[in-house]
């Protein structure tokens, strides 16, 4: 534990930790290596990485497999990040779900994870078109709502929207279009009813939900009864609103730390549904930068706040 880590008041787990251990690490994502350091690659590393930030642990997933149409390679990718974590109490995996390979084996697969030792899942917004809200995801949702345990939102991270749709010669992709990828799969799963039909479905949304929570004033605008005709399958904002703080699970992640998007979100979330993230290693590049993250959350919040934010709120999901 390092020396700093016994000053803080609060024990830390960082919800949203992610990791593609080296012997099934695809090649595009090694490169990366070179810009976010060893630890992406290797699980040994990023425990040392975490333990000199002060954290006490940590939740990690694949980005890289989230949606994979290639079953068998994500099933390997699963063992192997299992394999690594399994000695170390505090670290917990989410499994890649492979949605693009269908919707009975994508399910398949996430039950399998689940029976070896996973204790959640984790699906992109988006896979070659197939959102939440769409038929082939139910398989998926089945057991998530079964089991209860959590799944991860996580934005697709390359043409999150549409092909050309914010693309990145600007990075627009990177600052707005992963955000309003998350925004628009939220919108939908409450707009279609998916929560609902789940009573027991616990979905995180990565990076604060996109920041919905400061467009709370622009959503309670539009979403006024019989402002617009034909639009009878939208729900008035008083049941958004409702579904948003009752059901719906969101990570801290995406903005460097700064307060006013754990603010929002708290105007909007109750405390024991904000999960503290980091998107580690892609956000913080420091394990400084990485106590900082942490330290923001006391910050901003009352202690006992802080102590849900930081710690038991990620271990009441995992339990």
């Amino acid at each position: 534990m390092a020396a700093h880590h016994a000053e803080r008041e609060s024990t830390v787990i960082d919800f949203a930790g992610h990791v593609h251990p080296e012997p099934t690490a695809p090649d595009g994502v090694k490169q990366l290596n070179q810009y976010v350091g060893e630890h992406h690659t290797d699980v040994e590393a990023l425990i040392r990485w975490y333990d000199r930030s002060g954290y006490d642990g940590a939740v990690l997933s694949q980005p890289a497999y989230m949606g994979h149409g290639n079953a068998e390679a994500v099933a390997e990718a699963n063992d192997v990040l299992l394999d690594r974590i399994d000695d170390h109490p505090n670290y917990f995996g989410l499994a890649a779900i492979p949605t693009a390979a269908g919707g009975e084996t994508a399910a398949a697969e996430f039950q399998r994870a689940l029976d070896e030792g996973y204790h959640g899942g984790a699906i992109e917004t988006k896979t070659n078109g197939i959102e939440l809200v769409d038929p082939e995801v139910e398989p998926v949702l089945e057991v998530a709502d079964q089991t209860g345990v959590p799944v991860l939102v996580h934005p697709k991270l390359d043409d999150s929207l549409e092909p050309d749709v914010l693309d990145d010669r600007y990075l627009l992709n990177a600052v707005f279009g992963r955000e309003i990828a998350l925004c628009e799969s939220l919108s939908k799963v409450i707009h279609e009813g998916l929560l609902e039909r789940y009573p027991n479905l616990t979905l995180v949304y990565h990076h604060t939900a996109g920041n919905l929570a400061s467009m709370i004033g622009r959503i309670e605008i539009q979403l006024t009864p019989d402002q617009f005709p034909g639009q009878d399958h939208v729900v008035s904002y008083d049941a958004f609103e409702s579904a948003l703080r009752e059901r719906i699970y969101i990570d801290t992640c995406g903005f460097l730390g700064h307060p006013a998007p754990l603010e929002a979100a708290l105007d909007i979330l109750p405390p024991s549904h904000v999960l503290f993230g980091t998107d580690t290693p892609y956000e913080a590049r420091t394990p400084a930068e990485l106590g900082a993250y942490a330290a923001a959350v006391e910050e901003t919040v009352d202690e006992d706040v802080a102590d849900q934010i930081l710690e038991s709120n990620a271990r009441a999901l995992l339990d």
